[in-house]
């Protein structure tokens, strides 16, 4: 969508690259913006195997490669924020500056582990009608929910567009992730922390300790809280996450 310096956005699971439509719309006054659907996610094909933060991480190298885009900005919404965390440590030649919300930098803890082994059992025999509607309720805010309650039919139709499969093999990479609050570290471009104060899977501390490992590793990041924003946050309110991605973008690319 729209023509300038690349953007590329990646979406959370289990919804695809619609996500983020209302906040590319906004960004493409400006900027040219890429919305792929991850591995497993709306028209992609899951593979075999695990659905890892690796193989996603590969998969945007390839797509930059198809594209011809050397370097790019980027912005990814928690599993697409898992992804970025893996493309910088693969490829930080590529990034230009990163955007990350609501996507806790700290690996699974073993509760965690367990719970996804609990719902892929339960996904195996029973199929995803009772994954999806709990992650509705789970990954979108209750404000949200109250103000906009047509946005869970919405959801709900971007969630049944993965197989049972791919949510499966989607939940076995999330339990592999790595931890990545060092790598946060490492970062050195500019970056944006945005973070959903009711979010129950990446909290508002959570994501602040992202924004300060940043800063430890001797670097700048922008933190920014959405007092009434759950999981899904920039879909819930592009109104608001993307007039900051757009000052956050532009004070980067000029």
């Amino acid at each position: 969508m729209g023509e300038g310096e690349d953007v590329v956005l990646l979406h959370p699971t289990p919804v695809h690259h619609t996500f983020w439509v209302p906040v590319a719309e906004m960004l493409a006054q400006k900027y040219r913006v890429i919305l792929p659907d991850l591995r497993g996610h709306g028209r992609s094909e899951a593979g075999d195997g695990p659905i890892t933060i690796q193989k996603l991480a590969a998969d945007v190298e390839r797509l930059l490669e198809e594209l011809g885009i050397h370097q790019a900005l980027f912005g990814g919404c928690s599993i697409g924020g898992y992804t970025l965390y893996e493309l910088w440590r693969r490829a930080p030649g590529r990034v230009r500056a990163l955007a990350f919300c609501c996507c806790r930098p700290q690996a699974d803890s073993e509760a965690s582990r367990l719970k996804r082994h609990d719902w892929m059992e339960a996904i195996r025999l029973h199929g995803t009608g009772d994954f999806f509607e709990q992650m509705l309720h789970t990954l979108i805010g209750p404000t949200a929910q109250r103000r906009f309650p047509h946005k869970l039919a919405e959801a709900r139709k971007m969630m049944e567009a993965m197989t049972p499969e791919a949510v499966i093999a989607v939940q076995q990479g999330l339990a592999a992730r790595p931890d990545s609050v060092a790598t946060a570290g490492t970062i050195s471009v500019p970056c944006c922390v945005i973070a959903g104060a009711e979010d129950p899977g990446s909290t508002v501390e959570d994501m602040k300790l992202l924004a300060e490992a940043i800063r430890n590793g001797g670097h700048g990041a922008e933190f920014h809280v959405l007092h009434d924003g759950g999981h899904y946050a920039p879909w819930e309110q592009p109104e608001t996450v993307g007039p900051i991605l757009r000052r956050f973008f532009d004070s980067v690319a000029g």
